[in-house]
């Protein structure tokens, strides 16, 4: 548990930096900030899924930048950080962060992350998503304020990030929300939001049956039910791609695809 903590600390102490250098908050000038949208992102409803974080679901940080530390007991509410259902405000004046993971399938691409805020002004709430390894080390993926509008509504990155998480072992997806402070009043952060979509793995370099090559124009997606172990091909190391598929091979295929299980 001490090594865990140890290892939060360091990344904070990172996280901080990146604030300081100005990747989040008020600090950013507004000639520097990435440019959002609060259009939502055009998708198609088939294609993609939304991840949304609460603002209850975050832990709050330290609001002192010189030492930076998550904050371990109710001694947080004291020191500015209110929650009003689920919307949450660090307090007029104070500067405070707040973290969060993120649970996201292993091959998922992320193409927008959402933040949920009403401020007066730009650049009052902040947010970093980064994804952190075994030793605590985070690889910055997208940062950018909030926009300046009365009640709440989500700023959006506008072009799609791209990011793969090849695999979740050994990584960790978290959100850091930052509130730059604001002397006349206490603005709001509700939630984060992340759109992401499910990809098939790429094509092996090499067939695995013998009658559907490389060359084949479903050479990719046989291939991945083969290494998804929803199939095992029709014997003889081949796959035999034109022949029909019975109900009970459907069966098959589905109760694999899917996970299907229930309690005896």
């Amino acid at each position: 548990m001490k090594e865990l903590v140890q290892r939060a600390s360091l990344w904070a102490v990172s996280v901080s930096l990146m604030l300081c250098a100005g990747i989040l908050g008020a600090q950013v000038p507004a000639s520097g900030r990435l440019p959002t949208t609060r259009r939502l992102p055009e998708f198609g409803t088939t294609d993609y899924s939304v991840t949304t974080i609460s603002a209850a679901s975050f832990t709050p940080g330290s609001d002192q930048t010189t030492t930076p530390a998550y904050y371990t007991d109710a001694g947080s509410l004291a020191r500015g950080f209110e929650k009003y259902g689920q919307f949450v405000c660090i307090g007029p004046g104070e500067l405070g962060e707040l973290y969060a993971t993120v649970d996201i399938p292993s091959g998922a691409i992320i193409e927008h992350i959402g933040l949920n805020t009403t401020s007066p002004a730009d650049a009052q709430w902040g947010v970093a998503f980064s994804q952190v390894d075994l030793s605590g080390n985070p690889n910055l993926v997208a940062a950018f304020s909030s926009s300046a509008h009365n009640g709440f509504s989500t700023d959006y990155n506008p072009a799609p990030l791209s990011f793969q998480l090849a695999q979740n072992a050994g990584n960790a997806l978290v959100l850091n929300v930052e509130e730059a402070g604001s002397a006349c009043c206490c603005p709001l952060f509700s939630f984060v939001e992340i759109w992401w979509r499910r990809a098939v793995s790429p094509a092996p370099g090499t067939a695995d049956f013998n009658d559907v090559p490389t060359s084949h124009p479903f050479f990719q997606y046989i291939e991945a039910l083969y290494h998804a172990g929803i199939t095992g091909g029709c014997g003889g190391g081949n796959f035999c791609p034109d022949n029909p598929v019975t109900r009970g091979q459907l069966a098959v295929f589905l109760a694999k695809a899917l996970g299907l299980h229930w309690p005896n």
